[in-house]
């Protein structure tokens, strides 16, 4: 018999019936927290959450995650040989692998029995938020091993195409007899922000929702499943609705979150002047130390250099420059250097015949680094001023050297 589905507002939930597909999860240790990103770029985060009294399952649905996950990666890279969702993914001392966080909510299983699909969404989502996973550059599958939160849906999942965070709940509880791989998938391309506005065969409130295409019974959106794993299920029956389509509404082969498999990654390389750590906005760049990371050709890095206590930021050099943040867009090899200096700098001013030079502020064995300091040049009487040489040059006697490192500055005097 075929299944129902019931559309929520800014999220669809969907009743299928799956297949299966072993890979195993090489992680070892428990967290909330998402791990440090391996993987450049915006990224879809697995995450186990559980009713604060059911027992601690994490072992068993970290398996099953990383298992359907993996066989939606081989599913997505059999349907389009150019794109794969960008997992994100951690180093255990087992190899590399999915980075799933684990949520212990405040509620009981109880608060979830049966209260519906919609509000048990909004209370995992804010659950997530508040443990810190809501980050505007992931799209999370969440897996919530708890009751049925509403007779017969599977999964609920929506977002938006241009930025996070999103969220694809599967709920284990709800459908035990159907496969959570294809549940996952269609909730994920609810979370990447599929049905666009504009999708020609989009279903009617009646059939299912806007939510979903009624085109074919064989496309990992339709509202219905007959059954079929997802190995036999279609991404965008005729790609005429929300996926590598011709028309001008939103595409989700070009969504961010996906990774350019038929394209050479184009290194970023960051190195450093002084102690500090280099951050981009995007997950990639987290380095205290030089480091090179691999993108998609064309993507948009923002950075940022943080001193370390003892320093402060002077300026980029290479393909950033100044004293602020940057951005690049990488459309080839690309190097930027943060340079840093101390929060103070020492300051000596001498002189060669009679005459002296005066500081403004006054100067000490040290001056706060980056602050304006002017040096003037003071004849003594019967002596004139020839010129500066080191940290000030010219012939003018007032100068105002960089304070970003430690200067000496020579003021040569000469008789009348």
């Amino acid at each position: 018999m075929r299944k129902a589905l019931l559309a929520l507002v800014a999220c669809a939930s969907l009743w299928l019936a799956p297949g299966a597909f072993a890979a195993g999860w090489c992680g070892n240790d428990v967290t909330q927290a998402d791990r440090t990103d391996v993987v450049t770029g915006a990224q879809v985060h697995p995450v186990v959450v559980l009713p604060s009294d059911t027992p601690d399952r994490f072992a068993l649905d970290a398996t099953r995650i990383a298992d359907d996950l993996a066989s939606a990666d081989t599913w997505w890279r059999g349907q389009d040989g150019t794109r794969a969702p960008r997992w994100d993914q951690a180093v255990f001392p087992g190899g590399t692998c999915l980075d799933i966080s684990f949520v212990r909510l405040a509620q009981p299983a109880s608060s979830f029995a049966d209260v519906g699909a919609s509000p048990s969404f909004s209370r995992v989502s804010n659950a997530l938020v508040s443990a810190g996973l809501g980050s505007r550059y992931k799209k999370y599958v969440v897996y919530f091993d708890g009751p049925s939160v509403q007779d017969s849906v599977c999964g609920t999942g929506g977002g938006d195409f241009a930025t996070g965070p999103s969220y694809a709940v599967v709920w284990l509880g709800g459908c035990p007899d159907v496969p959570s791989d294809a549940v996952a998938t269609h909730e994920l391309l609810h979370a990447l922000g599929a049905l666009p506005d504009g999708a020609p065969h989009a279903c009617s409130p009646l059939q299912g929702g806007s939510g979903h295409p009624c085109d074919s019974p064989s496309d990992i959106l339709y509202p219905f499943s007959s059954g079929d794993p997802l190995s036999a299920l279609v991404l965008d029956v005729n790609h005429d609705d929300y996926y590598g389509h011709s028309g001008s509404w939103d595409d989700i082969q070009d969504s961010a979150w996906l990774e350019h498999l038929d394209a050479p990654k184009v290194p970023l390389s960051v190195a450093f002047a002084g102690a500090g750590e280099i951050q981009s906005d995007l997950p990639g760049v987290d380095c205290t130390s030089a480091c090179t990371t691999q993108w998609d050709g064309g993507t948009l890095v923002a950075l940022t250099a943080l001193p370390a206590k003892s320093d402060r930021f002077v300026h980029w050099t290479g393909a950033c420059q100044g004293a602020g943040d940057c951005s690049v867009t990488l459309t080839s090899a690309t190097s930027a250097t943060a340079v840093f200096g101390p929060l103070r700098v020492p300051v000596r001013a001498t002189t060669s015949g009679r005459g002296s030079v005066v500081c403004t502020p006054k100067c000490s064995k040290s001056f706060p680094a980056g602050d304006p300091l002017t040096l003037r040049a003071v004849a003594a009487k019967g002596w004139q001023f020839t010129g500066w040489s080191g940290a000030c040059t010219g012939r003018r006697a007032t100068c105002t050297p960089p304070t970003d490192f430690g200067l000496s500055a020579h003021a040569a005097f000469r008789r009348r």
